[in-house]
């Protein structure tokens, strides 16, 4: 088994993606992508409870992290065909694919972009890329407006701000803090794009789907995973207790052993079906 941690920069249009390679290799692969202002550390409590078992790619998000792209043209627009490079460069064919609030809009549309790559797709504290969105990206451009403030007077005050609204608990807050202090004003530029992951669908997702929302967040955000869950007959949605926006980091012991169950449930039905009796 091998459990070393291996960080590498993909080079895509002249930008320098970071991201980190961990875990099992011979497991499955698990894709993680963190959400808006943030980074990949962001993840590290879900590094110690699966690496053993599976293989972890953590992406830092263009303007995000180490993946600092200023100077390039390369904007969020470009995550499906970065985590598809990704995934070739290391060999993956395919992966769970687990998204945190913008990441969870990255996740869906590389699944849409790239269906035969993705086995399932772990929404956390986001929304459908595909259906019964409007309210809250309407809610999301007005939020946009308090941003700009911030941003105009203290950037200090903009990654404060921006943990507050991510995380309930105080721990979750500072890894989040922390995971922030790379970005700036000029990485605004590379969230860009975004638009073009929104393809309206009417059918069912491919892919098994889970949706993990905390007790605390907005009223906003849970009601559209409600929703979501409603038009996807085949969702999973779990609240959490004690947990924001960001349950990963609020609640990582809880929010690992769930993702953990799913993950085993979707196996376990792979195995039994791959031993199912043909008709003859």
């Amino acid at each position: 088994m091998d459990n070393a941690k291996n960080t590498k920069k993909l080079t895509f249009k002249n930008a320098s993606i970071a991201y980190t390679v961990s875990g099992n290799k011979s497991g499955e692969t698990i894709l993680m992508l963190h959400p808006a202002f943030t980074d990949r550390t962001i993840f590290e409590p879900q590094l110690a409870y699966f690496q053993k078992r599976y293989q972890l790619i953590l992406v830092d998000l263009p303007g995000h992290g180490e993946s600092q792209v200023g100077g390039t043209k390369v904007t969020l627009e470009d995550m499906p065909d970065i985590l598809d490079r990704i995934l070739s460069e290391n060999n993956t064919a395919d992966c769970h694919v687990l998204g945190v609030s913008l990441g969870s809009l990255a996740a869906q549309a590389f699944a849409d972009r790239c269906p035969d790559r993705v086995k399932s797709v772990i929404v956390v504290g986001g929304y459908s890329v595909h259906k019964a969105n409007k309210p809250i990206l309407k809610a999301q451009r007005r939020e946009g407006l308090r941003w700009l403030f911030y941003i105009l007077f203290s950037m200090k005050s903009f990654r404060a701000y921006a943990a507050a609204m991510a995380c309930h608990t105080a721990e979750g807050r500072e890894r989040f803090a922390r995971g922030a202090a790379h970005f700036n004003r000029r990485s605004f530029a590379a969230m860009a794009g975004t638009k073009r992951f929104f393809v309206p669908r009417s059918e069912p997702a491919a892919y098994p789907l889970l949706l993990v929302i905390g007790e605390h967040d907005l009223q906003l955000v849970r009601d559209a995973a409600a929703e979501l869950q409603r038009l996807e007959a085949g969702a999973e949605l779990v609240l959490i207790p004690d947990s924001g926006h960001c349950a990963n980091v609020d609640t990582p012991d809880v929010f690992n052993r769930l993702v953990d169950s799913f993950l085993q449930r979707l196996r376990s039905t792979s195995h039994s079906e791959a031993h199912e009796p043909t008709g003859g």
